[in-house]
């Protein structure tokens, strides 16, 4: 099973997974457009990027600035950022947990021989 299928199975897919994984994903977006600005020469493409960029970094201060004001990100607050990942890590090694446990079948045994 998936991780994705088992936070859907689990009801955990929130605006908080859904805020942070756009997070994540437009932190990706930021470091792909800087390492694009310090490979190109093209005064014309780094122009582009450098809006490109600019766009993304707005991107993400207002994902951030959103899961601050819904209590989901604590950056000027760490103890209260450290216990919100740890509760998450532990909600996630019990998800991981119960999708590593074996299933249980109730398969009966066919024990007749098979003759050729």
């Amino acid at each position: 099973m998936e991780l994705d299928s088992i936070l859907k199975n689990s009801g955990l897919k929130t605006d908080e997974l859904i805020a942070t994984e756009l997070l994540v994903s437009s932190k990706a977006t930021v470091r792909a457009y800087a390492v694009a600005l310090t490979e190109t020469v093209n005064p014309e493409i780094r122009d582009m990027l450098k809006r490109q960029m600019t766009q993304a970094l707005n991107q993400h201060a207002r994902i951030t600035d959103y899961m601050v004001a819904n209590g989901m990100h604590h950056p000027f607050d760490l103890e209260k950022q450290a216990k919100k990942h740890k509760k998450k890590l532990k909600k996630t090694r019990k998800i991981l947990a119960k999708s590593e446990q074996p299933k249980s079948h109730n398969f009966r045994m066919d024990r007749r021989r098979i003759e050729t």
